[in-house]
């Protein structure tokens, strides 16, 4: 609904401009996704069917990939597999990995909802896969509750895994892990509270953690952990 409120008005003043070219707005997809997440499914296909057509007729890569991706969100279940095929074979010719984390995304939503928990879960992972490279947390979280979902652990990275720290980030947890704030941290090292808070999240989703008080609990229990013999 959120979504809506804030689409809905771009989609009726870019309609009434005219405007048939759809890539300085790339909105479509996303209010095709909203619209069918709430049900409204004669919406969604007005809008997708005016966007498809745009992308055919401007050739746009993207627009025809992400169009086909909403499809595959509308199709039947018996159809799900020829639709979504066609969807990932669009992406050949898209650069962009985020849309066919999306695409791939969708696929497994649709797979599990389908009660194919197993067939599911390789697009769930490359989904994840690619969210978490790109470091696009809020899909990350939605692709592992997603996997989570068709019963397959997902195992959460391990506090010690330091390596994947860069060196700032790696410095920053240690100080909030001795119970410094973000402007204490900021303080310390010259960067603004909202920097060090951007790096914390960096550092959270990389360890596996949701919360300040997991990763002082996991540094704290480090240190507990008697050496190796």
């Amino acid at each position: 609904e959120n979504v809506l409120a804030e689409l809905e008005p771009v989609h009726d003043r870019i309609r009434r401009s005219g405007l048939a070219e759809p890539s300085p707005f790339p909105y479509q997809p996303d209010l095709v996704e909203a619209y069918a997440k709430l049900g409204r499914l004669d919406d969604a296909v007005g809008v997708l069917d005016r966007f498809e057509g745009q992308a055919e007729k401007a050739n746009r890569k993207w627009a025809l990939a992400a169009a086909a991706r909403c499809r595959g969100l509308l199709a039947e279940p018996t159809y799900l597999d020829a639709v979504f095929d066609r969807a990932l074979k669009r992406h050949d010719d898209v650069p962009s990995r985020f849309e066919l984390a999306r695409t791939e995304l969708v696929y497994g939503e649709r797979l599990r909802r389908a009660n194919r928990r197993r067939d599911a879960r390789p697009h769930l992972r490359t989904a994840l896969e690619i969210f978490d490279e790109l470091g696009a947390e809020p899909w990350s979280e939605r692709a592992h509750s997603e996997l989570r979902a068709t019963g397959e652990h997902v195992p959460r990275r391990r506090p010690d895994d330091r390596e994947q720290l860069t060196p700032q980030e790696l410095q920053i947890a240690t100080l909030v892990a001795q119970g410094l704030t973000n402007r204490e941290v900021g303080a310390q090292i010259f960067l603004s509270p909202k920097t060090v808070e951007y790096h914390l999240t960096r550092v959270y989703r990389k360890l596996g953690l949701h919360s300040r008080a997991e990763l002082i609990r996991s540094f704290a229990a480090e240190r507990e952990e008697p050496a190796a013999l």
